[in-house]
């Protein structure tokens, strides 16, 4: 049943990798496989095969990397670095984005007006201002 299971994932993912450069299906399968049982999360793997399918749309066949040597040769490495280094990066302006809101409260700034019902919650719910500042500011908690 487990195995099933991962064969259909596996599946899942190959067949997000462009069609006309799928080559040696059993290999590439069992090489995506290996990879999830290695630590890889499916859906990193997934997200580094689409990556590629988009960078490389348009490449003539003589610039492509057919399924089983791009398994084989670990390229879909790079792609779950990049993808934690965007997550990363979409937490870090998320982060920045909050302080703004906070300090636009903590200075009652005029721009608070636009602050949502549903940032203050989060606002409040992180610890970064109080209801007592979200009203002193002219906000509703």
């Amino acid at each position: 049943m487990a195995e099933e299971v991962e064969d259909l994932e596996a599946e899942k993912i190959l067949v997000a990798y462009p069609e006309d450069r799928i080559r040696d299906r059993r290999t590439s399968l069992r090489m995506i496989a290996a990879a999830v049982k290695a630590g890889v999360k499916p859906d990193d793997l997934k997200q580094a095969v689409k990556a590629y399918a988009k960078e490389s749309e348009g490449y003539t066949r003589s610039k492509v990397c057919f399924s089983d040597n791009w398994f084989k040769m670990r390229r879909w490495e790079k792609g779950p670095a990049q993808i934690q280094a965007d997550r990363e990066k979409a937490r870090e302006a998320e982060a920045k984005g909050r302080a703004s809101l906070a300090e636009w409260i903590h200075e009652r700034h005029p721009l608070c007006l636009h602050i949502t019902n549903r940032q203050i919650e989060d606002l409040i719910a992180s610890k970064l201002v109080t209801p007592e500042q979200v009203r002193a500011a002219g906000l509703q908690a």
